[in-house]
């Protein structure tokens, strides 16, 4: 359990105040999750307007919603997460439909967020923020870790758990024997684990990340194809690099650690970089400084969520 609900409230307030940022139960074996109706839109500034599709559906929804954001150039269906994602499987030797349905499923939490039925808000649930006590890490805020396991591998102990989409995981459905769904949890449980990866969403927000937070996550989408093509550091990364993690939440701190601006230089120097370019926003902007440490974290955020998969797939033999 985290380690204070006071702590939470009294951070979420303090993180308020500067910007609103929008970034011994068991699984059941024999119970059918419980349908629920589709809604068309669901808003992801509006927390209580989230949806939750019922599951022989699931796929489609998410490929319409795939087809949906790419046509609108929706600022939800920004290229990052759908191109690690397919990317890594790929790289890990998927067929092209697998990919395809973790590709899909892993945009759906930026609009249909797994926790909104519960009353679970973005913030805290694409989050992990953590701060030094000591030297040591420590947990400020965020639920980032619960999000990703719970998805993967269902209840985790946690007082919010299962916050898996709908409250089922990907263990559940590769159980039955159905592989599809469960690659389709592994694609959405994915895009905690990348968005962990970054800065933005692992490091106490000063004024600058939190006004700018925005700014910086539209430079890197500018500059994806075009620009500075941070989508080739994607594909350059060797699937042989992958980091091989054994336990979700802890390779969810790990990827933590590594993007955070107190504990490690790349994302720290990428950020500094990042301000002192001004914010910038548009194709081929910023120095070169800024460039090559925001590759440096894409890189790193290739390589845990090509973890992600390998962990899911050997877990439950699923290759």
């Amino acid at each position: 359990m985290k380690k204070s609900l006071f702590n939470s409230i009294v951070y979420a307030a303090m993180c308020c105040s500067l910007i609103t940022i929008s970034c011994s139960k068991e699984t059941p074996v024999n119970d059918k999750p419980v349908s629920q109706s589709t809604v068309d839109q669901a808003n992801p500034k509006n927390e209580s307007s989230g949806i939750v599709t019922p599951e022989d559906q699931l796929i489609s929804f998410s490929a319409k919603n795939y087809e949906k954001n790419n046509s609108q150039n929706s600022k939800y269906g920004c290229p990052a997460h759908k191109n690690f994602v397919y990317t890594c499987a790929k790289k890990l030797g998927l067929s092209e439909s697998r990919a395809i349905i973790m590709r899909d499923a892993a945009e759906m939490p930026d609009t249909y967020q797994s926790g909104l039925d519960n009353a679970y808000n973005q913030q805290w649930s694409h989050a992990y923020i953590v701060t030094s006590l000591f030297g040591s890490m420590q947990w400020l805020w965020g639920d980032a870790d619960d999000d990703f396991n719970d998805n993967l591998n269902g209840y985790s102990g946690e007082l919010e758990s299962p916050e898996g989409y709908n409250g089922m995981d990907a263990g559940y459905y590769y159980a039955l024997g159905n592989r599809d769904l469960g690659d389709w949890y592994v694609g959405y449980a994915c895009h905690y684990i990348t968005d962990v990866s970054f800065v933005l969403h692992t490091s106490f927000p000063g004024t600058d990340m939190a006004l700018h937070h925005f700014d910086y996550e539209a430079w890197i989408d500018n500059n994806w194809t075009a620009g500075h093509n941070f989508s080739q550091v994607v594909s350059n990364v060797a699937s042989s690099s992958y980091y091989t993690i054994t336990d979700a939440k802890a390779g969810i701190r790990s990827a933590v650690r590594a993007s955070n601006y107190t504990f490690s230089t790349n994302p720290k120097l990428a950020w500094d970089n990042y301000v002192s370019s001004g914010f910038p926003t548009g194709a081929g902007t910023g120095n070169s400084n800024c460039v090559y440490y925001t590759k440096k974290m894409i890189e790193e955020a290739t390589k845990w969520t090509g973890s992600a998969i390998k962990y899911a797939l050997n877990k439950y033999n699923k290759w």
